[in-house]
């Protein structure tokens, strides 16, 4: 028993070392070119604006903007008067904040590793502070910034700005003072002459989306809030003489999805809008608006987000930074009368994008060469070549006296090959680390093998299920298709898992030969395939059928007093368990029922505040007075909380009372000496497990509240059939991964859910709102561990072991999947998230949730025998 309890630590150990690895040779950052851009002066061509107002708003979607029910109408009528120039800019994965204002700023496309420095605020490692900017190269000119609005800029620019305010952009609870803190400034920074750019970032809109979804009611409102915010910027530009010469640039870092989340490749989250705004651009002519899309969430042109650094540049008269991939818009080039001056604006983004052609691949050859030799390539380095061939060759004597009509198109299609190229690029991968990290999980997997191959052989059934689990897992890993949808993998391996316990249950036992002791059994089996559909219909998730109808969307939507139905029950029966498990005398235990009712009107008064139309005609609406929003969210979580502490604290530490004082007093001297024990009885367990029950219900979406309940009675079931150890650790392995799917959890970063991740947080703490958006997204996975530990609370089964090869195994799986296919055209949309995920999983899931509480509860165990 020593022995295989070392090799469990050990490969325990491995696992964290062999990820660490992994990941620093699979999220290395690139190659940078040092140092600020300058122009030649021939390249020169003259500023049309002599200062930019950039506004941000936070996840704004295209059609939020473009469509028929936005709420932009002063901007949509600047659209149509030739004002506002619009396009639907591309964000490439990862559609999170930092990397995406990376692009908008330096035009570069940056690294997958930002989308966990995306999280860390207090990370001061991903900043722009040494990179070229557009922001630097104003300021480079004397120029003078200031920034209102995400603190993110603080973070990537720091003592960039003369003035400025940041507000968190990860306290999404707030939708109002959030926004405010930014437009407070707007009119006093408009009367100023001192800035060449006034930058503003609004997260009301994008905490809304993570809140209630791009259908909320304060979709709309928001969207006429900020609506507001462009024509105060536009009135002041027509009306300020100091403002005159002023470029207003409306866009969003990136989009949404349905479920009002970002951090994916869907059509949704990859496409803000974006729109240059100034009374000059009216020369340029007039666009429809509100219009139809021309394709999935593309209104009117689509340009890349990296476009953005180099005409910025070209309008504001100064270099484009020297790692920007972007190509200058062409529709603005008319800003320019001289067909010189166009010439040169298109000349100076090719010798930019040769530039770091050149850097990144050395050996590379752009020297002058005949159009005829060059060949037909026209993609890739070699078509790179001969288009810059074919730029010397109408260039032969400089843009002077060339038409634009000749030399335009040259430069155009060199400069898209260009980028495509860099584009294109794969990260500087070390593949001597993706080896060696993959070799240390490996080992790891070795380490506890043995105990793994003797459960098998001793329980063959299940030990079989176990295997063709680890391998049609592992197959998976290596398909695109089947790792976005892999929810339904679990899902069959939940139905085949009930079906092989339908098996057993047929089967005739010593002593169980009777017909009548099958009927339970049968009927266990039945009910649990009955609600293991519920569990695959709750939520759509994945990519192919996320918009299916389903439970949790769809049918509660229509019926809306069954949802509220089933969550007084399941709220009901939570109070009832809290009740009879509390470790209290009896008149006392009343009081472990406060938790429970608190717990249901906090769930009420976050569904009134946040997603209302789930009251709606329903008979709470009736009853839902002033008397729910008497106490804040914050407080309210707070006292949720407070009282499940108290309630766990009680079943860790207090004793069940004694009626005698003889017995008070030996229960005392009992208990003195184990009080540092943790889970000392089956009572305690009950207990704690009653209390995280409700926990765990308080960090779900309403919605999902329900599903508490259908946890309950599969438990039920799964006693009933009095399954061996074994069988229970595979069991809740299998309901662990299928209701983290249920949940409406993906390999996507975007299916991360920050309802409720800070509920009971009055201000942004990185450790706790990480741990509550743990906890909020694998709500499912933590309950069924516990309830794995409570059924084999009596059980010598060691599960450790078990878990860790599991866990190994699909660790190596990702691993090799992402090594073999780290070139791959869906590397950083679809595999890269998924090794993530899976980091998640091994890491917290594993190691916080499973191992940790196996070990106390086997502890436990071995105490009480």
């Amino acid at each position: 028993m020593g022995l295989r309890r070392c090799t469990t630590v050990i490969a325990n150990l491995l696992i964290p070392v062999g990820i660490l690895i992994f990941s620093s040779g699979f999220f290395p950052y690139k190659p940078l070119i040092p140092g600020l851009a300058t122009l030649e002066a021939d390249d020169v061509a003259p500023a049309i604006f002599d200062k930019v107002i950039f506004m941000v708003v936070d996840a704004l979607r295209s059609d939020f903007v473009y469509s028929n029910h936005s709420g932009f109408q002063f901007t949509q009528s600047l659209i149509r008067s030739g004002a506002a120039v619009p396009f639907t800019a591309y964000a490439s994965s990862p559609t999170v904040t930092m990397p995406r204002l990376k692009a908008i700023t330096t035009g570069s496309v940056p690294s997958f590793l930002d989308v966990i420095l995306n999280i860390a605020e207090s990370d001061t490692s991903s900043t722009l502070a040494y990179q070229d900017t557009w922001l630097a190269q104003l300021k480079a000119t004397g120029g003078r910034l200031v920034m209102y609005g995400d603190d993110t800029w603080l973070k990537l620019f720091p003592g960039m700005f003369d003035r400025a305010d940041g507000t968190t952009s990860f306290f999404v609870s707030d939708f109002t003072e959030v926004d405010h803190n930014v437009t407070r400034h707007v009119s006093n920074e408009l009367s100023q002459d001192d800035w060449s750019a006034f930058i503003m970032h609004y997260l009301g809109l994008d905490h809304i989306g993570h809140k209630a979804g791009p259908k909320s009611p304060f979709m709309v409102p928001k969207q006429q809030e900020m609506d507001g915010v462009v024509q105060e910027v536009y009135t002041a530009m027509q009306r300020q003489q100091h403002l005159q010469s002023t470029l207003l640039v409306l866009c969003g870092d990136h989009g949404m999805n349905e479920a009002g989340n970002h951090g994916g490749s869907s059509a949704g989250e990859t496409s803000p809008a974006l729109l240059f705004m100034s009374p000059k651009f009216e020369t340029l002519g007039s666009r429809a608006s509100p219009v139809e899309p021309s394709g999935d969430m593309v209104y009117y042109q689509r340009v890349e987000q990296a476009d953005i650094a180099p005409t910025l540049a070209g309008l504001l008269g100064v270099p484009i930074p020297l790692n920007s991939l972007g190509v200058f818009i062409p529709d603005f080039l008319e800003m320019w009368s001289e067909s010189s001056d166009q010439i040169r604006i298109q000349y100076q983004n090719a010798k930019q994008l040769l530039n770091t052609l050149t850097t990144t691949f050395p050996g590379s050859v752009f020297k002058p060469a005949s159009i005829e030799s060059c060949g037909k390539a026209s993609s890739g380095m070699e078509g790179a070549q001969c288009a810059w061939a074919q730029v010397q060759h109408v260039l032969a004597g400089g843009p002077e006296g060339v038409a634009h009509s000749a030399a335009g198109p040259a430069l155009s299609q060199f400069s898209r090959i260009a980028q495509a190229v860099m584009s294109r690029t794969a990260s500087n991968y070390d593949v001597s680390r993706l080896g060696l990290g993959l070799l240390v999980t490996a080992l790891a997997a070795l380490f506890v093998l043995p105990t793994t191959v003797r459960e098998c052989t001793r329980q063959k059934p299940p030990g079989l299920f176990l295997t063709m689990i680890v391998i049609t897992y592992a197959i998976m890993m290596f398909a695109s298709s089947y790792v976005e949808e892999e929810q339904q993998f679990w899902y069959w391996i939940c139905s085949g898992w009930i079906f092989y316990l339908h098996i057993k249950s047929q089967s005739a036992r010593p002593g169980h030969t009777r017909p009548s002791t099958m009927w339970p059994g049968a009927f266990s089996i039945l009910l649990l395939a009955v609600c293991q559909r519920l569990l695959r219909r709750w939520n759509q998730t994945g990519q192919k059928f996320a918009a299916e109808p389903d439970i949790a969307h769809t049918f509660f939507g229509r019926h809306p007093e069954v949802f509220w139905l089933l969550l007084a029950l399941t709220y009901l029966d939570a109070g009832f368990r809290l009740v009879r498990n509390a470790r209290l005398p009896a008149l006392a235990r009343l009081g472990a029922l406060a938790p429970a009712v608190l717990a249901f009107t906090f769930k009420l008064h976050f569904v009134a505040s946040e997603s209302p139309e789930l009251l709606e005609g329903t008979f709470l609406s009736r009853v839902v007075g002033g008397w729910l929003y008497s106490v804040s969210l914050v407080l309210h979580a707070r006292l949720v909380f407070g009282g499940l502490a108290a309630i766990a604290l009680l079943a860790l530490f207090g004793r069940k009372p004694s009626h005698s004082a003889q017995g008070r007093l030996a229960s005392l001297i009992y208990c003195l000496p184990k009080s540092a024990m943790l889970i000392k009885t089956t009572a305690t367990r009950e207990s704690i497990h009653a209390a995280l029950h409700v926990f765990l219900m308080t960090q779900s979406r309403a919605t999902n509240v329900p599903l508490f309940l259908l946890f309950r009675v599969t438990a039920r079931m799964i006693v009933a059939m009095n399954l061996t150890g074994f069988e229970v650790t595979i069991t809740t392995l299998i309901f662990q991964y299928m209701t983290f799917f249920a949940f409406g959890g993906s390999n996507a970063i975007s299916s991360v859910d920050l309802a409720s991740a800070y509920n009971g947080v009055g201000s942004y703490n990185v450790a706790l709102v990480g741990v509550l958006t743990f906890v909020s997204n694998w709500a499912g996975p933590i309950w069924w561990a516990s309830q794995g530990h409570r059924l084999r609370s009596q059980s010598a089964h060691d599960a450790s072991a078990l878990l860790t090869f599991h866990v190994a195994m699909s660790m190596i799986s990702v691993m090799a999947a992402c090594t073999a296919l780290r070139t791959h055209l869906f590397i950083w949309t679809v595999f890269s998230p998924k090794y993530l995920y899976s980091m998640a999983w091994a890491l917290l899931n594993h190691a916080a949730i499973n191992l940790l509480a196996e070990v106390l509860f086997s502890r436990s165990r071995h105490h009480i025998s």
